[in-house]
């Protein structure tokens, strides 16, 4: 039994995480709503009251931006859980090594790697690449909004796949093979199974990807700013003020109105509505799993339509609260089909980015959440197999295309990066099987021209410092959860992943104001800290779930032989803890490693770039010019083969236990 009342010395062990959740979690977001309040041109201040709200609302510029967003938030989501599902069925029915170790590439491959790569391969030289060798197919992603777009989407879905379908076939592979057995011998096919087996088994999953992924496109950034730069112009998309792209999120927008504004008044009320948007999103997910009542979505759904709303929606939002009234949940389907009637008219009239409103997504999720609650209250204890119409032939197929398109892609986008390795010429054009002046003069210039090796050695010590921090911070809080009460340690995991998953763009220009302030800017201390940040929550997770598989009668022994509780956990908890504990440094190493939004908003001196920034240097976004492609490529090999080895030398000892029964010699 754990203690109700821990002495103030074993609080005083999750006192440091506090402290860093405070600074770079909660601060950023409590400064900003304090400048938002106030016209700030270069420190000459003066209160504003609303009318940096005011200046938002009045520019179509953010709702248009909004609209991007969820439209590639919700396309992302819905086919990353069907694709990321069908793979895992492949993993399951065919235990293919092969389709695993290719779903570790993209998983493995830094963004700031990927993503050029994905650019060569898809726009090449102004539409000429290697889609056009293949296809015949020109995409010019600097002209073509749609297939800007769907280019962008594409490089997103490939990137997300990977982890998502390791989830799903992770829970998959704890149905028992007897009833697997039981189904077939019914006379149920795999696609019978997948529906009546599966699904069921990783509902939990499946809702829980599905948001942390919307929330992780929600705050898109990275991914759109190196391969679109913000997508072609939209002409609907041009106002007073700013010109919204086919894939300006608004991660992208909010980098732009940062760069772009003198006024840090606008910039934080900005970054605060985002920073409400991401919580809003994460509240509407707490409220799901703990089945909250469906008039708290109603009452949501009628809120939502307000800001940014026409009238016509504000009739729709008093329709909803009068079904809050009434109760009448009968009358919600009609109200929600001529909410989504209206949504359609409007986008039909006035065009997607002037006519949709995202409200009309909660409603629909409202509505499916109350089709869920009947299906379960009148759901059948046994549906028989004889009656499953799932065909599972087209289920194979589907998942053997889906499996034959992600491994293609793959072995290309490698098979880019080594080709232009060893190109003579800075060219992403591929036209032969060999480069036609192959070399490898590439790593010889990126060594002893370049000198890569600064920005390695840059990039360690950023990395370097998080990890080695990173169990002094870990550590004593895990064994402080450890003795705390199951409520306190769940609300504590809960509270400091939210907080975590809240973070984006929009949290790191209100921190650059804050580190400004302490001359703070091109220096390392904050990329530090924002990487100990976000490498908290899983590192806890991990060594709070381990130390509580350790048997109590450890600390029962330790007991008797007048062991304190320090001495306790630092002499033997400590040691036994030291697999996990290099588990998640290493993680926390690759992550400072593979950092590049908060390097590019917080490091202006060349000589201090870490190795994404130089890369990033090589070839820039779309709208750059006269990218070096063989020297990115070169220094692109240089940095995997770096990391790929670092992970093997400490792959055995991230993976011994000094636990186990078995251990080897």
């Amino acid at each position: 039994m754990k203690d109700k009342r821990l002495p103030l010395q074993s609080q005083l062990l999750v006192l440091p995480i506090l402290l860093l959740i405070l600074l770079i979690g909660i601060a950023p977001f409590t400064g900003a709503f304090r400048d938002s309040f106030y016209h700030d041109n270069y420190g000459e201040q003066s209160f504003a009251g609303l009318e940096n709200y005011k200046i938002i609302l009045g520019d179509a510029a953010f709702p248009y931006s909004l609209n991007i967003t969820v439209l590639w938030a919700f396309l992302n989501v819905s086919l990353c859980i069907v694709f990321s599902f069908l793979l895992a069925l492949r993993l399951m029915n065919t235990k293919s090594s092969f389709l695993h170790r290719m779903l570790l590439i993209p998983w493995g491959i830094p963004v700031y790697i990927a993503i050029p790569l994905w650019r060569a391969f898809l726009h090449g030289n102004g539409g000429d690449s290697v889609i056009t060798k293949l296809t015949g197919l020109h995409i010019n992603l600097m002209i073509d909004p749609i297939a800007g777009f769907l280019g962008a989407l594409l490089v997103s879905l490939w990137l997300s796949i990977p982890i998502t379908t390791f989830v799903f076939a992770g829970h998959m592979r704890k149905v028992s093979h007897s009833v697997i057995e039981a189904a077939h011998l019914d006379g149920a096919g795999n696609g019978e199974i997948a529906r009546h087996i599966y699904i069921p088994e990783i509902k939990d999953s499946l809702l829980a990807m599905a948001v942390l992924n919307f929330i992780k496109a929600f705050k898109e950034f990275t991914l759109v700013f190196m391969l679109t730069s913000g997508g072609p112009p939209l002409l609907s998309g041009i106002t007073d003020r700013h010109i919204v792209g086919a894939t300006t999120t608004l991660g992208v927008f909010l980098y732009e109105v940062f760069l772009q504004n003198s006024d840090w008044g606008i910039n934080a009320a900005y970054a605060l509505i985002m920073a409400v948007l991401v919580l809003f999103i994460m509240s509407l997910w707490i409220l799901i799993r703990k089945q909250k009542s469906l008039r708290i979505f109603l009452i949501f759904s009628a809120l939502v339509l307000i800001p940014g709303g026409k009238p016509v929606l504000w009739i729709m939002a008093i329709g909803y609260m009068v079904l809050v009234l009434l109760n009448k949940k009968q009358l919600m389907r009609i109200l929600v089909l001529l909410h989504l009637g209206v949504t359609v008219f409007l986008v039909v009239t006035e065009g997607y980015l002037a006519g949709f409103h995202p409200g009309i997504l909660l409603p629909l999720l409202t509505l499916l959440i109350q089709k869920k609650q009947e299906r379960n209250s009148s759901r059948q204890f046994h549906m028989p197999l004889k009656n499953w119409k799932i065909q599972g032939p087209a289920l194979t197929t589907a998942s053997g295309l889906i499996m034959g398109l992600f491994i293609v892609l793959t072995i290309i986008i490698l098979y880019m990066l080594l080709w232009m390795s060893f190109s003579r010429i800075s060219s992403c054009f591929i036209d032969s099987f060999v480069p036609p002046l192959s070399t490898t003069e590439n790593f010889r210039i990126i060594f002893a021209e370049e000198g890569i090796l600064r920005y390695f050695i840059n990039t360690f010590v950023v990395a370097g410092i998080t990890a080695g921090l990173l169990p002094f911070l870990v550590f004593p809080g895990a064994v402080y959860l450890n003795k705390a009460g199951s409520k306190t340690t769940l609300t504590f995991l809960a509270f400091i992943q939210i907080v975590g998953i809240a973070g984006g763009m929009h949290s790191l220009i209100p921190l650059y104001r804050i580190f400004r302030a302490f001359s703070l800017i091109d220096n390392y201390l904050p990329l530090i800290l924002i990487y100990l940040y976000h490498s908290i929550p899983m590192a806890l997770f991990v060594l709070t779930a381990y130390l509580k598989t350790i048997p109590t009668s450890f600390r029962d022994l330790a007991k008797l032989e007048g062991m304190g509780e320090h001495a306790y956990a630092f002499r033997i908890l400590l040691p036994l803890s030291l697999p996990p504990l290099l588990t998640v440094v290493m993680i926390a190493f690759v992550s400072g490693w593979n950092g590049f939004q908060a390097p590019l908003l917080f490091l202006n001196s060349e000589e201090k770039y870490t190795i994404s920034l130089k890369l990033f240097s090589y070839v820039g976004n779309l709208a750059s010019g006269s990218p070096v492609w063989n020297l990115f490529a070169a220094a692109s090999v240089a940095n995997t083969l770096f990391i790929g080895t670092l992970f093997m030398r400490f792959r055995s000892p991230m993976t011994t236990s000094p636990l186990s029964e078995s251990e080897t010699d």
